[in-house]
C-alpha cells in the first residue's frame, strides 16, 4: 500500500483543522479552536462561506485559547427526523469538550442556518469510566463516521497507556441519547487496534471515513503522551479497515496502513487531522483529501492517491 501527495493547499483562514465530512459538491472542515464550521466547494477547494455553531468572546485572536476550547475533533452525517444532519463533537478530553451540534445542511447556505447544542458529558463520563476501553488512559475521541447499516464508529486516539480503539455505537440510540432521554445511554462495542510506529512513537488515530465497505483512517504520530498538550511531530499514517472483518474479539483487529509520501517518497511532517475519499479510480487506487493541523492557526488540504 501507498499514498502519494498529488498538491497541498495552505488555508490561513481556517484554524486547526480537525474534521472534515463530504456532501454532494461541499467540503465541511471543523476547527478544534474555532466556533466556525468551514464550508469548501469540493472542486475548487476554494473557502466560500463559514457558518458560527456558537458565540464566543475567546475567539478574538483567532483560535480559542486551548483551556477553553470546545475540542472539535468529530465530523460525520446522520438521519435525523428523516432529514440529513452534520454531527460536531469534542474529544471528550476535558469537561468543556462535550459539547454536540447538529447542522442542517439544506438551510447552511442561510444567514440564520440551524444550529443545535447538546451536550454528551453523560456518555463521555460512562466511556471515561470504562476500563476496558481506556485502560487508565484518557478519553479522547478524534474521527466519526456511520456505515452503510447505520452504526456509528468512533474513533479512540491513545494519549499514552491506553489502545488505540474503535466504538461501534447503534446511530438510533445515539441519537436517542443526544436529542431525546439522556438517561439511556446508547450501547456500544470496543474494538483495539495496533498501529504502527515511527522513531519510537506510536501512531494514534485521528480521522476517518467510510467508503467502497472500507474504514478509511489517518493517524498522526506526535511526540506526546498527553491528550492536551502538542508535540513534535514525525509524520502521518493513512490506512484501511474492511467493515466486514471487525469482529468482536479481545485481539486487535486486522488492517492496513501506508505512511503519508511526497512524490519523491519523502514523509509528510504535518499532523492530518481527517480525511474523505472522493472517487475509486481503479480496483488499487483511490482519491481523496486529507486536512492537516498546523498547530500555528493555518490548516492546510492535501489530494492524496492509495495505492493498494
Amino acid at each position: 500500500m501507498q499514498v502519494t501527495i498529488l498538491n497541498k493547499i495552505l488555508y490561513q483562514d481556517i484554524p486547526s483543522a480537525s474534521g472534515m465530512e463530504l456532501i454532494e459538491n461541499n467540503l465541511y472542515v471543523i476547527g478544534d479552536d474555532s466556533p466556525f464550521l468551514y464550508v469548501l466547494d469540493a472542486d475548487s477547494l476554494k473557502l466560500t462561506g463559514k457558518i458560527e455553531l456558537f458565540r464566543t468572546t475567546d475567539f478574538r485572536t483567532g483560535r480559542i485559547p486551548k483551556a477553553l476550547k470546545p475540542d472539535l475533533e468529530c465530523l460525520t452525517t446522520l438521519t435525523i427526523a428523516g432529514e440529513t444532519h452534520l454531527v460536531a463533537f469534542g474529544s471528550g478530553s476535558a469537561s468543556n469538550r462535550a459539547k454536540c451540534y447538529t447542522i442542517k445542511p439544506s438551510v447552511m447556505a442561510e444567514a440564520n442556518a440551524e444550529v443545535k447544542e447538546y451536550s454528551l458529558e453523560k456518555l463521555y463520563t460512562a466511556l471515561q469510566q470504562d476500563t476496558a476501553l481506556l485502560s487508565g488512559d484518557l478519553l479522547n475521541l478524534e474521527a466519526a463516521a456511520v456505515t452503510p447499516d447505520n452504526r456509528l464508529i468512533l474513533l479512540q486516539r491513545s494519549a499514552n497507556i491506553g489502545p488505540n480503539a474503535l466504538l461501534q455505537i447503534n446511530s438510533q440510540e445515539f441519537i436517542q441519547h443526544l436529542t431525546g432521554n439522556q438517561t439511556s445511554l446508547p450501547s456500544y462495542t470496543i474494538f483495539p487496534f495496533n498501529l504502527p510506529e515511527l522513531a519510537g512513537s506510536k501512531a494514534r488515530f485521528s480521522g476517518a471515513y467510510i467508503f467502497d465497505d472500507k474504514i478509511f483512517f489517518t493517524a498522526s504520530v506526535e511526540n506526546t503522551t498527553d491528550a492536551i498538550l502538542d508535540g513534535e511531530v514525525m509524520g502521518s499514517f493513512i490506512g484501511w479497515i474492511n467493515i466486514s472483518e471487525i469482529k468482536a474479539s479481545t485481539g486487535s483487529q486486522p488492517l492496513q496502513t501506508a505512511l503519508i509520501t511526497d512524490q519523491s517518497g519523502q514523509p509528510y511532517k504535518g499532523k492530518v487531522e481527517s480525511l474523505v475519499i472522493q472517487e475509486k479510480e481503479n480496483q488499487h487506487t483511490y482519491r481523496g483529501l486529507a486536512i492537516t493541523d498546523n498547530d500555528n492557526g493555518e490548516s492546510e488540504l492535501l489530494q492524496f492517491q492509495i495505492s493498494i
